[in-house]
């Protein structure tokens, strides 16, 4: 006896709905379909349908941009595998089961060649974090001393500049004391007398 075809159209906008807005996996999909429709579907009768209806998990995939980051990130600088990633991602808070991780993983096209990490390569793996974090720490320190030294020469300018203004202050009023001496002479002198004890 054939099997029934199962149609999944009355349900297309949800079941766009729950994998590209609340990013469910298929999985996840098919056991909603029986919770809320009472519907049975096999994970390949929903990929046919899928590609059919041009919905893409992989579009949803592409929103994540913090975890595709993440991902990138692991598999090129840390080059762990699926099962040491899972565990640094769940450390950052990315929620993720294997399955979905392998999908996101070859939708950015990143193949995986490096197995489990044993117990004896922990602390290797360990030591080269804690190295990076030294020197991005170093970076930080050095970027930090040449602003300082930026500053501290500003700061010498400012000096300098004071120092000039104050020399000059000083130059000012000792000009305009000589003036003023000068000028109590001359209206002595233009009075027909000049006694230099009583001005």
């Amino acid at each position: 006896m054939p099997r029934l075809k199962i149609h999944l159209e009355p349900y297309t906008d949800e079941i766009r709905t729950w994998i590209e807005d609340e990013k469910l996996t298929h999985k996840e999909v098919v056991k909603r379909l029986t919770e809320y429709h009472n519907v049975k579907v096999e994970p390949r009768t929903l990929r046919t349908f899928l590609a059919e209806a041009n919905i893409s998990t992989a579009g949803s995939y592409a929103k994540d941009h913090d975890l595709n980051a993440r991902i990138t990130q692991l598999h090129y600088r840390v080059q762990c595998s699926d099962t040491e990633a899972l565990r640094l991602l769940a450390q950052d808070g990315f929620k993720v089961d294997k399955r979905r991780l392998q999908r996101m993983r070859l939708a950015l096209g990143l193949k995986q060649r490096a197995t489990a990490l044993k117990p004896s390569e922990e602390g290797a793996l360990q030591m080269r974090r804690e190295l990076r974090e030294a020197k991005r720490a170093e970076e930080k320190v050095e970027k930090m001393m040449i602003r300082l030294r930026a500053a501290s020469k500003r700061i010498d300018a400012i000096t300098m500049e004071l120092a000039s203004s104050e020399a000059a202050n000083r130059s000012l009023t000792e000009r305009l004391h000589a003036a003023e001496r000068e000028n109590q002479v001359l209206r002595m002198q233009a009075r027909g007398h000049y006694d230099p004890f009583y001005p």
